[in-house]
């Protein structure tokens, strides 16, 4: 069976050039001293820092957040059977059971998402007593979200996106804070608008398992096949120490760490070339799904083991955050 390409609706590139990129500082210490851990794309630079020993992305492109600024019609073409009710979206079980933990701890009240994209997560939160909003800088995601699923969104960033202060008892950001280029910007915007006793739920990819892929990459010869940090779009990344001294910087206290069940993406995309039309045949996604749910079972053993911290073999990180004072 021949592969094809994955058509992505976004601006991302195979290949970035000098010309393309910036180096930074520490997103969370400002320090300037750092070390490179891999280069990728080209001019991408995965680095750790020397004082306080965040990954981040350095030389990082421009302005990351616009490789999301893409074209409107492939996005729909990708999402169509989404938004008729036909399909669902492979990520679903994951939503709901992120809802699941929030709900725990805010059943109802104001529940803003950041990060929304075309709404895929938002969608699973309509109801239960919830009033909810959702802000997407891309207006090609933004307006999908609103048309196809009457999502209440708005095209901005946060901080220009002009909500009340202490108004939110919820805060999403689902696989959103890693883009994130001024991450302590974002929460302090966050702190502002969420009420005294609101809480804040991020899901991030867990920086020390892309260092696990990046050894057993090495040690099997194939580093040169892997795109292991998505460095183009994914410009910090984070351990469970790191984000907890990014939240405490910011304000914020940390209340629960835990890991999330794996993302079984259906490996159909690479035949048809869509990830979210068409569920995989029978049986072709059976041994990476094994795979995925075994090594979330070491992740978990590994969390116990290490007394409730979250080692190299958990692919994320998931946190529920209230205000620290």
């Amino acid at each position: 069976m021949l592969k094809t390409s994955y058509e992505r609706g976004g601006t991302q590139k195979d290949v970035y050039s000098e010309s393309d990129v910036i180096k930074v500082a520490c997103p969370l210490c400002a320090a300037s001293g750092s070390h490179r851990i891999y280069r990728e794309r080209g001019a991408l630079g995965i680095v750790r820092c020397d004082s306080c020993g965040l990954m981040y992305v350095s030389p990082r492109l421009k302005e990351p957040e616009k490789v999301y600024w893409g074209d409107a019609e492939k996005y729909f073409t990708e999402a169509r059977l989404i938004f008729e009710g036909k399909a669902r979206h492979h990520r679903d079980p994951n939503y709901l059971a992120d809802l699941s933990v929030i709900e725990r701890y805010k059943p109802r009240g104001n529940f803003l998402d950041i990060g929304t994209n075309m709404g895929f997560f938002l969608r699973n939160a309509r109801g239960r007593g919830r009033t909810i909003y959702g802000v997407e800088p891309s207006p090609s995601l933004s307006e999908m979200a609103r048309k196809y699923f009457g999502l209440n969104v708005r095209t901005a960033f946060l901080e220009t996106a002009g909500f009340d202060s202490s108004f939110f008892d919820v805060v999403t950001m689902t696989d959103v804070f890693e883009h994130l280029t001024e991450p302590k910007k974002m929460l302090a915007e966050v702190h502002r608008i969420l009420k005294p006793d609101g809480i804040v739920f991020i899901k991030v990819p867990n920086g020390l398992f892309n260092i696990l892929k990046l050894s057993i990459a090495r040690m099997a010869g194939k580093l040169s096949d892997y795109d292991i940090f998505d460095s183009y779009e994914h410009v910090v990344h984070y351990s469970q120490d790191t984000l907890k001294r990014m939240l405490h910087a910011c304000g914020f206290k940390a209340l629960k760490f835990y890991i999330g069940a794996p993302i079984q993406l259906p490996v159909w995309h690479k035949y048809v070339g869509q990830y979210y039309q068409y569920p995989s045949p029978p049986g072709l996604d059976r041994k990476r799904q094994t795979a995925r749910s075994l090594f979330h079972l070491i992740s978990v053993l590994e969390f116990y083991c290490r007394f409730g911290s979250i080692g190299y073999c958990a692919p994320n990180i998931i946190v529920i955050a209230g205000k620290s004072g």
